[in-house]
């Protein structure tokens, strides 16, 4: 063998090396978990009422939520999965309009973030937020409800998937794919994703198995992080019943930031058309 030969074996070598180092370490960029030590919100804050609860995730993981109770009669319950961020303290300040439109909402921290424990992983989340529906079900079984923003939305609509029983599916900054969402971050590296993030469990795969329960799909038009292309993708995949609704002037960042009321009245209408209210 030549020396430039064995040079560019070594390299070659070297090269599959590495990538067998990183490969699917891109998996752990989705998650950003607080502990239980950072406090964003209180129930107080928002004059919301609620109670602590402790479930098992489908593998004996110890999860914590919060269940919020409604103001006034009832129009159902709402599962909250949130984004990939802090913990649920952070998203009370997201979720604090549904009681007052007569939702009760259990919100919860997958694994690895605030009270509850283990460590995440896609497949880890999706069976917590499994535990969460379930949960809920056993409580409200005629009319519940999911909710999923980002990283939640991708969880979402893997769940209710495999959960029949679930009225309904809000999806808000959603993405198709996991290798998707990593690009739409660093374009320019877009050729190192299949590298970093591994394959599997894509929300695009699950969406037409929600029919015939109805989604709604919420986007801002100025997303940066998630581009609002690929939560028209995500849209594309379901089948009807399904409604797109673009917001104008809003990030990532829940619309509810900017839309207000409207969005509330959107939301508050596609759910108690769905739960028969």
């Amino acid at each position: 063998m030549s020396r430039r030969r064995a040079r560019w074996s070594v390299i070659a070598l070297l090269l599959l090396a590495l990538a067998l180092a990183v490969h699917g370490r891109g998996d752990d960029w989705f998650f950003w978990p607080d502990g239980d030590d950072v406090v964003h919100h209180t129930l107080a804050e928002f004059s919301l009422r609620g109670e602590d609860c402790e479930f098992a995730s489908g593998d004996g993981t110890r999860l914590h939520g919060l269940w919020l109770a409604a103001d006034g009669e009832r129009s159902g319950t709402v599962v909250f999965c949130h984004g990939n961020a802090a913990n649920l303290s952070l998203h009370l300040a997201d979720v604090r309009w549904l009681p007052r439109a007569g939702f009760d909402v259990l919100l919860f921290d997958y694994r690895g973030y605030g009270k509850s424990s283990g460590e995440p992983t896609r497949d880890g989340l999706v069976a917590d937020a499994l535990a969460a529906i379930d949960l809920a079900l056993a409580r409200d079984p005629e009319r519940t409800a999911v909710f999923g923003h980002s990283l939640g939305g991708a969880i979402a609509v893997l769940a209710v998937a495999q959960r029949p029983r679930v009225r309904a599916l809000v999806v808000e900054s959603g993405f198709p794919r996991w290798r998707d969402a990593a690009s739409a971050q660093a374009p320019a590296l877009a050729w190192l994703v299949p590298w970093l993030v591994s394959p599997g469990l894509d929300p695009i795969d699950a969406m037409a198995r929600i029919a015939p329960r109805p989604v709604l799909v919420v986007h801002g038009d100025d997303d940066a992080i998630v581009p609002p292309a690929l939560g028209r993708m995500l849209f594309a995949a379901a089948t009807e019943p399904k409604r797109f609704h673009l917001a104008h002037g809003s990030g990532h960042a829940t619309p509810w930031r900017v839309e207000g009321e409207a969005f509330e009245a959107l939301v508050k209408g596609f759910l108690r058309e769905a739960m028969g209210r």
